[in-house]
């Protein structure tokens, strides 16, 4: 029997490629096509307009309720801050989901949850279903919650955080992406691109390091104030979404990421890989799984490190890159990962870990 999925949306934002650099948001409109292309029935809680093409989509927000709290907005804002458990588009947000969910949620069911402990309070209301954090990449996690982190560095990092050690019943599965949205380049650009938050911690000061020594500019796309960072080699361009995001990275030369946290994956770093551009990056966090040295890309220390990954970047094969990442982060590839954990967790109303299956 397969489990019946119930997709809880991003409160703050909506499920359209406009608001594609939210890699929480971007998951949470790509889930609902990677799961019933493995043949479930994905029911989406979410706020007007979705573009995901769930089984039914379920509106929390109305167009009215949702420009009133949260549609004025400078570009460059980052959309993070709106994110507050408790405000009044949260609450309004969890009574609408309360009430359908009432209606529609079955014994057995799985609710999806990729923002984790924003919804929380669902898994005492309704203990009738199972309850999944489908993607952690944030630093708080719900109590009581089956987990699914997006890379093990983050997985690890939370299990040496609480002290404990790890157990069969939580997983990992990377971020997934549709293949069609990311264009293909096999000639380097003539420029190094960053796409992200633009603020200390993503490494602006790193990127401020490369440009005093690169004869390439760097161009930077992301929601943030740049000023800190202004260098007569280094352009923004401010925020971009949806198909614009491809054009950019696979342009480039080269995609940094010079985070200087722990990242849980960085998406845009493999969104850069997947258009056969290699990334350049930190030695540790998600990078220690997405980037492959000297194959999609190099993994730095030093600013000498950095700057001579930049130059060796003409030895790599973009066409590797691309087939590599294009792989191992599909939707299908990691909806057949999503599928396999839901069906244990499934096997829990049976014979639990020692249940035995034909294989699918």
């Amino acid at each position: 029997m397969t489990p019946r999925l119930h997709l809880i949306g991003i409160f703050h934002t909506r499920s359209t490629p406009e608001y594609s650099h939210c890699a929480f948001t971007g998951k949470a409109m790509r889930f609902p096509r990677m799961m019933q292309a493995q043949g479930f029935e994905v029911i989406e809680y979410s706020n007007y307009g979705s573009a995901a093409g769930a089984t039914e989509h379920v509106e929390m927000l109305d167009e009215t309720t949702y420009q009133r709290l949260y549609g004025a907005r400078e570009a460059t804002a980052f959309y993070g801050d709106l994110a507050v458990v408790g405000s009044e588009g949260h609450r309004l947000f969890e009574q609408q989901l309360v009430r359908e969910l009432e209606q529609r949620l079955g014994v057995g069911d799985i609710v999806c949850h990729p923002f984790g402990h924003a919804h929380e309070g669902l898994l005492e209301r309704f203990p009738q279903a199972l309850h999944v954090e489908t993607g952690i990449g944030y630093p708080t996690l719900m109590k009581g919650s089956f987990r699914i982190f997006e890379s093990y560095a983050w997985m690890h990092y939370h299990q040496g955080r609480e002290g404990r050690n790890g157990h069969s019943y939580e997983w990992v599965v990377p971020n997934y992406f549709d293949l069609n949205d990311w264009d293909v380049s096999y000639e380097n650009g003539e420029y190094l691109a960053f796409l992200g938050r633009i603020c200390q911690i993503k490494g602006m000061d790193t990127i401020r390091a490369i440009a005093d020594h690169s004869k390439w500019p760097i161009v930077l796309h992301g929601q943030g104030d740049p000023s800190d960072w202004n260098h007569p080699n280094i352009e923004y361009r401010g925020p971009i979404h949806g198909k614009a995001r491809s054009d950019f990275l696979r342009g480039a030369r080269a995609a940094l990421m010079p985070s200087v946290f722990t990242e849980p994956f960085a998406g845009s770093g493999v969104e850069a890989m997947l258009c056969g551009t290699p990334l350049i990056s930190v030695d540790y966090g998600a990078f220690t799984e997405t980037v492959v040295p000297e194959v999609t890309g190099f993994r730095c220390h030093t600013l000498q490190d950095w700057l001579d990954a930049i130059e060796r970047v003409d030895e790599l094969s973009r066409r590797t890159v691309a087939y590599i990442t294009r792989k191992r982060y599909s939707l299908e590839g990691c909806g057949i990962k999503y599928s396999d954990i839901f069906h244990k967790l499934h096997d829990l109303y049976r014979n639990g870990w020692y249940e035995l299956r034909k294989p699918r």
